[in-house]
């Protein structure tokens, strides 16, 4: 990764194209987040002129096949009924199918996004039910790249894993064998053992410092 420059003076020659100002420093141009961009909102554009292309294609093909109706002598009650029949035919046809595609994408983005992030929030120590948790407050974090595979939705290129131990280390309560006590390196401390054979949980312990018991249980 290119380092970052106080003034433009300092970068080196023929990099120069590859920098832009951000708050008074130098930095390298996230060309990545920029694509990635401009690909969501091709994708938004894209969608957006499909829709209105089948309502177009809907309101043609109504007055098609109301000038064929009039042409027939068909009343307009006539022809609502019927419209209405086709109608009803193509969507107990394809309105299955609709939601078969929405419920795959579904559990496709489940296996490939949501079950893979919870995993690496396990395999960083969240204590059991925690990475449930960890996903409700940063899940909008990540997305699925179009090969999909996980990324970090902010900054596509960065390594997922990374991105995870940072959110970690910002609730270190809900990490095996550490808790927020304010105090040392970072607020962080190792949770004592039980006084109990094998560093079991004691009453007593309970009893004395019922946080320091309850995080040893999780850890």
């Amino acid at each position: 990764m290119l380092p970052s420059f106080a003034k433009r003076e300092d970068i080196p020659k023929g990099f120069e194209d590859e920098y832009e100002e951000q708050d008074g420093k130098w930095v390298p141009i996230d060309r990545t987040s920029r694509l990635q961009k401009t690909l969501d909102e091709e994708r938004t554009a894209r969608e957006k002129a499909e829709r209105v292309a089948a309502k177009a294609a809907r309101e043609a093909a109504e007055m098609t096949a109301r000038r064929d109706a009039s042409a027939s002598g068909m009343s307009e009650e006539e022809f609502r009924k019927r419209y209405a029949a086709v109608e009803a035919n193509i969507r107990a046809e394809y309105e299955p199918k609709i939601k078969e595609a929405e419920t795959l994408a579904v559990e496709n983005r489940t296996l490939k996004l949501t079950n893979v992030v919870k995993q690496l929030f396990k395999d960083h120590g969240a204590v059991k039910g925690r990475p449930d948790d960890f996903w409700k407050l940063h899940g909008d974090e990540f997305e699925l790249s179009t090969d999909g595979k996980p990324i970090v939705k902010a900054e596509p290129g960065k390594d997922v894993a990374k991105h995870v131990a940072t959110i970690c280390k910002q609730r270190p309560e809900w990490i095996q064998g550490t808790k927020a006590s304010g105090g040392g390196a970072g607020g962080l401390t190792t949770t004592p053992a039980g006084s109990g054979p094998a560093g079991a949980v004691t009453f007593e312990d309970t009893v004395k410092n019922p946080a320091a018991a309850i995080a040893q249980a999780n850890s």
